[in-house]
């Protein structure tokens, strides 16, 4: 069986090596907070469980947050806002360039309720 590509063929990053790294720290860390529960209330514990709970809302948001990083850097290197996406082609290959504008037959009107 191949091995799995890192990144998709858009470009589009993987998710594995974020997989690989969150859910085990995440299940280890609520692991070691249900281990907690039946420990005895003291102060120490009770700062001990506070630190396992900051490390596991901070796990979270460092997953979501770097992975919206790393799409905000794509979007400014590429200067797009679908960085990951394929831009159309025409038969030939050749990458098609933007539409001509074309400015309206009258300036806008505000108060113009559409009829003619």
């Amino acid at each position: 069986m191949p091995k799995a590509r890192e990144a998709k063929r858009s470009g589009e990053p993987g998710w594995q090596w974020r997989r690989a790294v969150i859910f085990p720290l995440i299940i280890f860390a609520c692991w070691r907070l249900a281990v907690m529960e039946n420990a005895p209330d003291t102060v120490v514990n009770q700062t001990i469980a506070w630190g396992w709970i900051v490390l596991i809302i901070s796990l979270v948001f460092f997953y979501t947050g770097f992975a919206t990083a790393q799409d905000i850097a794509a979007i400014l290197a590429t200067r797009t806002g679908l960085p990951y996406a394929s831009p159309p082609v025409t038969v030939d290959g050749e990458p098609i360039g933007p539409e001509p504008y074309d400015p309206p037959s009258r300036p806008f009107n505000p108060n113009d309720t559409g009829s003619r």
